[in-house]
This record gives structure tokens, C-alpha cells and sequence, in this order.
């Protein structure tokens, strides 16, 4: 008699293996509302607030400027969490441990509309070009604290560097965004959940998932003229080269349909590289960017192919 009551919203259950190694979206950890894309949400809203709060925080004498490096510092994290709940909505699949006769199956998709609205979410707010900005006056006021420095040093501990990087601190969130996004098991999942939703439900497709990718990294190919700042090469670097490795080295666990829509991708990506770096405005380093990535994508299309054995 309570066995049949599992299915009850208050009686969901998951393992510590569901929350680090499952590929359930509602077993998380640092998740806690009911809607994981609208905690996510929430959440960004706040750090978001917190960093606009710190340009105009007033510091008593004898507090320092560490302070704003600590809010800045929680404010990234929490981006960073709310990145890994909406990422992990990209080819989930709910898992349940329900007997038969309950009336729920087992393994169900994450609906296409909710992938559609977590990905939208981790464009707007961490893969786009104005994901995270700091005015530069507050980037001359984020100061290490020194104490805390010395402090892990005796304890043996990396200690923060004294410097304050917003491009590195943006690029390890995108990274890890981006290596979620483009991995085989997202890949995989996808793959295999088109056989599993049920009519007259629509899947979210591997296809759209790439274009989508494609389509917030490199925005600024689209524009006429203007420059393209550096977090942002960056972050097309880090897709760049991702996708490179994937057309010479795949992995034996990755599927055909995937390398087939990278290879595309890149094909299709080459082109308007080229284009771009004929526009005015840009900047000695971007062009050289531009240059670069056409050529690294050049040579992967071109290279034959190392498939594992």
C-alpha cells in the first residue's frame, strides 16, 4: 500500500548516483523549486542583480574592496550552477523506479518545448555576447583579499590570484557549457529520444541543437561591420576547436548522425568565416581570429579521417 503511493509528486526519489551520474534533469543537487528551468531562472535573475549592485555599493573605510570580489565571485557561481540545471534539461530523460501498474513509464524524454525554453535561457544569460559585464571601474576595484591569500598559502592551497579576470571566470562556465552541449551522451540521447516520444508530440532534435550553437556563438558573422570582442573569440575558439577534435578524432561512442551534422556545421560555418574577415571594423586581433579558425576548420574537413577502432 505505500509502494502505490511512489508515484506522488512529495515522494519522488533519486540516488546520489541519479543526481552526479544520471541523466535525470529533476535529480539534482543546488536545485530547489519544483521547475528546474524556473529555479535556473530565479537564480540568474538574482546574480545578475547582485553584479549590477556592486558598481554602486558603498565600502565603509575599514572593510576594503574584497568584498566586491566575494559578491562577484558568489554571483558567478550561482550563473555557473543555474548553467549546469538548464544544461542538464538538453537531452535528459526523466528516469523512474516505478512498478509495472502504476501507470508511468519508466524513461520519458524531457518535453521539446522545455529543452526549447532551457536553451533559450543558457543563450540569453551565458552563451551570449553580453552574457556577464563588469564596467570597467568595478573591474579596478575587484582586489584580491589579501589575507585570505597568505592564509591558503600556509595551508598549501592555490591561492586567488591577485589579478581579477572576468574573461577567464566567463570562459571556464562557457566551457563547461559547451562540452555538456556538444558531448556523445547529449548526442546519443537525443538520438535515441525521437524513438521514444510519443505522437502527436514532436522531438527536440540533435539537428536543432547544433544549429541553435552555431547560430548564438557566431552572431557577429552576421553583422556588416564592427569588431568581435575578445570573450567572445574565446568562446568561438572553445566551439572551434571542440568541433575540429570531433571531425578528426571521434570516439568509438559517438553516432554516425552526429559527425555527419558536424561535419555540416563546419562546411556551412567556413564560408561565412571567410566573408567576415573582408568586413570593416574589425580589430587586428579579431581578423587574425577569423583567420585562424578558418584555417583550423579548413584542414579538419580536409584531414583524413582517425576513427577508433
Amino acid at each position: 500500500k505505500i509502494a502505490a503511493r511512489s508515484s506522488e509528486p512529495q515522494l519522488a526519489y533519486g540516488t546520489d548516483e541519479d543526481a552526479g551520474l544520471g541523466i535525470d534533469p529533476e535529480s539534482l543537487t543546488f536545485d530547489l523549486g519544483d521547475d528546474p528551468v524556473a529555479y535556473a531562472q530565479q537564480r540568474l535573475a538574482i546574480a545578475r542583480d547582485m553584479i549590477q549592485r556592486q558598481s554602486t555599493r558603498d565600502l565603509k573605510p575599514e572593510g576594503g574592496y574584497a568584498v566586491l570580489r566575494r559578491s562577484v565571485n558568489w554571483a558567478l557561481r550561482e550563473m555557473g550552477l543555474s548553467g549546469g540545471l538548464l544544461a542538464r534539461q538538453i537531452g535528459g530523460v526523466r528516469t523512474l523506479r516505478d512498478h509495472p501498474g502504476i501507470g508511468r513509464d519508466p524513461l520519458q524524454p524531457v518535453e521539446a518545448a522545455r529543452q526549447r525554453a532551457a536553451l533559450d535561457l543558457l543563450s540569453r544569460h551565458l552563451l551570449s555576447a553580453d552574457a556577464v559585464t563588469l564596467p570597467a571601474a568595478l573591474q579596478r576595484r575587484l582586489a584580491v583579499d589579501f589575507g585570505d591569500r597568505t592564509d591558503a598559502v600556509f595551508a598549501g592551497e592555490s591561492p586567488a590570484g591577485t589579478d581579477f579576470s572576468l574573461a577567464g571566470a566567463l570562459l571556464d562556465m562557457q566551457r563547461a557549457l559547451v562540452t555538456q552541449l556538444m558531448s556523445d551522451g547529449v548526442a546519443q540521447r537525443l538520438l535515441d529520444s525521437e524513438g521514444k516520444v510519443l505522437p502527436p508530440a514532436q522531438p527536440f532534435r540533435l539537428g536543432e541543437l547544433y544549429g541553435r550553437l552555431v547560430h548564438d556563438l557566431w552572431s557577429e558573422l552576421d553583422a556588416k561591420a564592427g569588431d568581435i570582442a575578445a570573450p567572445r573569440r574565446e568562446l568561438q575558439r572553445e566551439y572551434a576547436s571542440r568541433l575540429s577534435a570531433q571531425l578528426l578524432r571521434p570516439s568509438a561512442q559517438g553516432r554516425a548522425d552526429a559527425r555527419s551534422l558536424l561535419r555540416q556545421q563546419a562546411t556551412e560555418l567556413l564560408p561565412r568565416l571567410e566573408a567576415a574577415q573582408r568586413r570593416s571594423g574589425l580589430s587586428a586581433e579579431a581578423r587574425a581570429h577569423l583567420l585562424d579558425v578558418s584555417d583550423q576548420l579548413r584542414q579538419a574537413l580536409q584531414a583524413r579521417l582517425n576513427r577508433a577502432s
